[in-house]
């Protein structure tokens, strides 16, 4: 089978990190060509028998660039001759769904993040509308499912856990990792987090927080720069971002929304004890308060704050919610993910 794969990039992200994913388990069975619209550097690796090309349309006016983007998706979809699309992301999922609507190949579109984290009304009817032109939707929550109109047409598939469990929390550092990026800051609450640890900083002396992430050159975003940083350590991403995990004691994502955070997976898989918000999102569905995580209130410095220290303060509930971790993520297994995945593309390529 052919398969045609779009998505704007393979860096840094989580919904990118599961493409890349996706895309080397694919190549296995199928012929796969990933198509990419931004020159920014892949982290993540994809197999040399992937084949990929890039549509970059270079212009600065949003409507042409808009217009040049889908006819080039469009001429892409009809030399390709794919069996299949598979589309990652609302944007690039809107492009190729509008591209294929007189081609009519079958389409997979893929939602990574919950609905609700798109403000344009415009957006949202336009998303509504041509999404009923997919032959599946993949949503990454069972709520964001369930708050769509075309049910009929959708199915949810959790994230999977991409790393290799390590369920030793002997000799941890006296840290706490977190995952943004400068242009995710808000999303990911990178504020909310440091005005909450400025709470708690003073009584805990031989903690810190190590933040990792592209955070611009180094260079803090214009609302949170003039916040006290102090044992705030602000690092690189790195693809061994689970080397890094499995030596800090605590996880900390205090997003105001989210989709199914990669990052917390990932944690909980090298026994972080977790701490995320109750936010729109699929980590409510991920983590049980108490048993193999936290929940704070969203937006809530004061109760972010609480959890921390609650977590700073109790060894032991740090070493039971990283064993409920362990076993949490077992549910979210690699098998199971390619699973789902393949017996969706069977069913909408056998129509």
């Amino acid at each position: 089978m052919r398969i045609l794969f779009f998505i704007n990039h393979l860096a840094d992200g989580g919904a990118e990190r599961v493409a890349a994913t996706l895309l080397n388990h694919l190549c296995e069975q199928h012929s796969v060509e990933a198509v990419l619209f931004s020159n920014k550097e892949s982290t993540y690796d994809i197999d040399n028998k992937i084949h990929t090309q890039k549509i970059i349309t270079g212009s600065n006016n949003k409507i042409i660039n808009t217009i040049k983007r889908i006819s080039r998706i469009r001429k892409t979809i009809k030399e390709s001759k794919p069996d299949l699309i598979i589309s990652f992301l609302t944007y690039t999922n809107i492009y190729v769904l509008l591209a294929n609507v007189f081609i009519r190949r079958k389409t997979i579109v893929s939602e990574h993040n919950t609905l609700n984290r798109t403000k344009s009304l415009c957006i949202r009817i336009i998303r509504r509308l041509i999404y009923s032109t997919a032959d599946k939707i993949t949503f990454v929550t069972n709520a964001d499912r369930q708050n769509f109109a075309l049910r009929e047409k959708s199915i949810t598939i959790y994230n999977p856990a991409t790393f290799e469990s390590y369920a030793n929390y002997t000799n941890r550092q006296k840290s706490i990792i977190s995952i943004t990026s400068y242009e995710r800051w808000y999303n990911k609450g990178l504020d909310l987090l440091i005005k909450a640890w400025n709470k708690i900083a003073p009584q805990n002396p031989n903690w810190n927080i190590e933040i990792f992430g592209r955070m611009n050159n180094g260079k803090l975003p214009g609302d949170i720069s003039y916040q006290n940083t102090e044992r705030i350590k602000f690092s690189d991403w790195r693809n061994n971002i689970a080397e890094e995990m499995r030596t800090k004691s605590i996880f900390i994502l205090a997003s105001r929304f989210e989709g199914c955070p990669c990052s917390l997976i990932e944690a909980m898989s090298q026994g972080c004890a977790c701490i995320v918000t109750n936010c729109q999102g699929g980590q409510k569905e991920i983590v049980e308060d108490g048993v193999d995580g936290l929940i704070a209130q969203n937006e809530n410095v004061d109760d972010i704050a609480a959890k921390l220290q609650l977590l700073i303060e109790d060894e032991k509930l740090r070493e039971r919610l990283s064993a409920g971790a362990i076993e949490k993520v077992k549910l979210l297994d690699k098998s199971a993910f390619f699973a789902k995945w393949d017996k969706l593309i069977d069913e909408v390529t056998a129509k």
